[in-house]
């Protein structure tokens, strides 16, 4: 489904984002931004890493792609490998966004994302300077996808040179995190029905975008069938083996039954 590139360089660490993403350039010659797991010390010292937040961005790049979604810059799966750790290791006397950095790509080798680089990219403006059909488009997405990390002090757009505006940073998505944290653990869900408090529930909070545009914003009908959602929950478990089967199937008809919702864009 994505294209598999190699890195054959690493320019730096970006000043944005949880998870230290990094700018890199890929052997087709392109500029990306590299999205890896996150590795972070536990209280007793010990490194706990979590896939989740990559998982989340490359099902959610992927579903909006395969949609045909407009505003999504392109993806692909970046190798990471011990070429590539040797690249990085000029961060190791860095700052504490470049150690982090290295030590998330330490523990990231195999298949990781990377996002179309946007250059001399813009972050800075007010839900004014937006267009009616991008904001219905937006809250469309990160409505089905449960996106709800985007706010005004953080709204994860960029706009390029041409004015286009982008829509990134999907790591936060399925209610932040919560939804993976209950497929995983079946005692926070029912096995027999542990979809159905999904199907429609809003999670929104605090978000760019008001209940009052929200609930007066037209809903989107395009979308994927069942089965394209399902082959694409089984391709992201196959670089990023997180769920078992029936969470893969739970997952799967989450998002299929949110398309067809529009109850998801307001408690």
């Amino acid at each position: 489904m994505l294209e598999t590139k190699s890195i054959i360089r690493i320019v730096r660490v970006m000043g944005y984002g949880m998870s230290c993403p990094i700018h890199i350039i890929a052997d087709d010659g392109k500029d990306y931004i590299l999205k890896t797991k996150i590795a972070q010390l536990d209280d007793d010292g010990n490194i706990q890493i979590s896939a989740k937040e990559l998982f989340t961005e490359v099902f959610s790049y992927l579903y909006l792609h395969t949609l045909g979604a407009l505003h999504i810059p392109k993806v692909c799966l970046l190798k990471l490998t011990d070429e590539t750790l040797q690249l990085a290791q000029k961060f190791a006397n860095g700052d504490d966004r470049q150690k982090q950095a290295l030590q998330n790509l330490k523990h990231s080798k195999g298949l990781n994302l990377g996002v179309a680089y946007i250059e001399n990219a813009n972050k800075s403006f007010s839900v004014n300077d937006f267009a009616k059909d991008f904001i219905k488009q937006t809250i469309n997405y990160d409505a089905r996808l449960m996106n709800t990390d985007r706010d005004s002090g953080n709204p994860n757009i960029l706009e390029d040179l041409s004015g286009k505006k982008w829509l990134i940073d999907f790591g936060m998505a399925f209610d932040t995190l919560a939804l993976l944290d209950n497929l995983t653990d079946k005692t926070l869900l029912l096995k027999d029905e542990p979809n159905e408090s999904y199907f429609d529930k809003c999670c929104f909070g605090t978000y760019i975008f008001s209940e009052t545009i929200r609930h007066n914003t037209a809903h989107i009908q395009k979308a994927l069938p069942a089965e394209t959602i399902s082959n694409i929950t089984s391709y992201v478990c196959n670089i990023i083996d997180l769920l078992d089967n029936n969470s893969k199937q739970c997952l799967a008809q989450i998002i299929t039954k949110r398309q067809s919702s529009k109850r998801i864009f307001c408690a």
